[in-house]
């Protein structure tokens, strides 16, 4: 009788817990929804000394001027397997110091849309289906992240079709599909000055380089304490034009793998490595060229989550091949070892950095570095870089490869929150970059006078 008696409160038990969980599930969202909001971006830079693009040459004059960008976006959804999301973006300057530049995006330049797409959820319970204009971003962004390196940060996105299939419990590929124009016609406005969205060089008044591309990344998170990816990218830049030149396309494959072991709970670490092949094309006066490149990163970290600050601190190496020889060309038509980031022509890890190349494309870079933050107070966080750089090979007649000591700190904080109700924040930013000259900078044809480049940033973010 009492064993019945404990089975049967067992029974109970059971009963009432998984009852209990049934209630404290979530229901699925049902029904027509929607959603609006918007946020404003204001920035405040200064540079000085810096780099010429792909170059070895500095040029010593200075740039001040502030930037506002704002967007707004309304969100619609019906149920959980249906969506669609539209957001607008306008974006103005003002340059203080520079004529060239004082009557480019003026206000109230343009009206564009940042982002418009269209949502397919648990198809087949497996498969979610975005379709239109988006951002993404895959990774830690070293090869997907913008579609329209052009505009700078103003835009990110990229004309696509994403397809996020789960073939295991915790494992997804992600299938991408992205065509992305030099120009885009859906504005409103007469800006002045010609948003060119793909540009490497300038061209008059466009390059027309369109950019194609197909991606397969999957995220492997079966193992405990060490997530995988794995990803294959395909790419195809047209040939481009600067005000008066021709530039050749590219055809290229990148394969590559990013590992994430997590040793210990307070070690982790993160190693990533990349190959591409492919070919550019010929045209009159230059042959076409094979190409193999590689970029690899590895980094270590030590974190404290139970010390005052949650102190972390990295340590960790860079590497993108350069190639001797020019990007867009070759005196003997050899094999092309120049990395190529594909869709990460961005200012990535350093704004100051990105002005040695031709927008933002990175390359020829080795740079092991330091990395250290610290969070002193509630979303207050504090973060500093160092280290030296060097190029991978001697380009653009450089007798030598140190480019130079670069340094970094960036501070964040909040101002505000909860605006409205639950909802709206005021956050801002200051960020600090030099970059003091090695002899990359200095040899027998070019005499750099100037010892650093700096660029310094105030920023202020509002969320509503």
């Amino acid at each position: 009788m009492r064993n019945v008696s404990i089975g049967v409160l067992v029974t109970v038990a059971v009963v009432s817990s998984g009852g209990l969980q049934a209630e404290v599930a979530a229901p699925k969202a049902q029904g027509f929804d929607f959603d609006a909001g918007a946020d404003v971006r204001f920035r405040y830079e200064y540079k000085d000394n810096w780099m010429d693009k792909g170059k070895t040459s500095v040029n010593p004059a200075y740039e001040d001027y502030y930037r506002m960008r704002t967007r707004v976006w309304g969100k619609a959804t019906y149920g959980e397997d249906f969506g669609a999301f539209l957001r607008l973006g306008n974006e103005f300057r003002d340059y203080r110091n520079s004529e060239d530049n004082k009557r480019k995006n003026e206000f109230p330049d343009e009206l564009y849309i940042d982002n418009l797409y269209f949502d397919f959820n648990n198809i087949g319970d497996r498969v979610n289906l975005r379709v239109g204009r988006q951002d993404i971003k895959e990774g830690a962004g070293r090869l997907i992240s913008d579609g329209t390196p052009g505009d700078g940060s103003r835009s990110t996105y990229f004309d696509a079709l994403l397809a996020t299939v789960k073939f295991l419990e915790k494992s997804d590929v992600d299938l991408m599909a992205t065509w992305n124009r030099y120009r885009d016609d859906w504005t409103l406005g007469n800006p002045h000055d010609i948003y060119d969205n793909t540009k490497i060089k300038s061209g008059d008044p466009y390059s027309k380089m369109d950019e194609k591309g197909l991606m397969a990344y999957v995220h492997y998170n079966e193992v405990q304490d060490f997530p995988m990816e794995f990803y294959w990218i395909w790419k195809q830049e047209d040939r481009f034009f600067d005000k008066a030149k021709r530039y050749p396309g590219r055809d290229f494959h990148t394969l590559g793998t990013r590992l994430m072991p997590k040793i210990t709970d307070k070690l982790s670490a993160e190693v990533e490595a990349a190959v591409q092949i492919g070919q550019t094309d010929g045209q009159a006066g230059m042959d076409g060229r094979d190409i193999f490149a590689w970029m690899t990163y590895a980094g270590l970290t030590y974190s404290e989550k139970e010390v005052f600050g949650k102190p972390k601190l990295t340590g960790a190496v860079l590497y993108l091949s350069g190639d001797e020889d020019s990007y867009y060309k070759t005196s003997d038509g050899s094999t092309d070892n120049g990395w190529n980031p594909v869709f990460n022509r961005t200012t990535w890890f350093s704004e100051l950095c990105s002005g040695m190349y031709d927008q933002y494309r990175w390359s020829n870079l080795i740079y092991p570095h330091l990395e250290a933050g610290i969070e002193p107070a509630s979303k207050h966080k504090v973060k500093m870089q160092i280290g030296p750089m060097f190029a991978a090979e001697k380009d653009n007649g450089a007798t030598d490869n140190y480019r130079g000591l670069y340094t970094q700190l960036r501070y964040d904080f909040p101002i505000v929150s909860k605006v409205f109700g639950k909802r709206g924040e005021l956050t801002g930013a200051v960020v600090g970059e030099m970059l003091w000259y090695g002899d990359y900078y200095q040899h027998d044809t070019v005499a750099v006078n100037e010892d650093a480049a700096y660029w310094v940033r105030f920023e202020l973010n509002g969320k509503f």
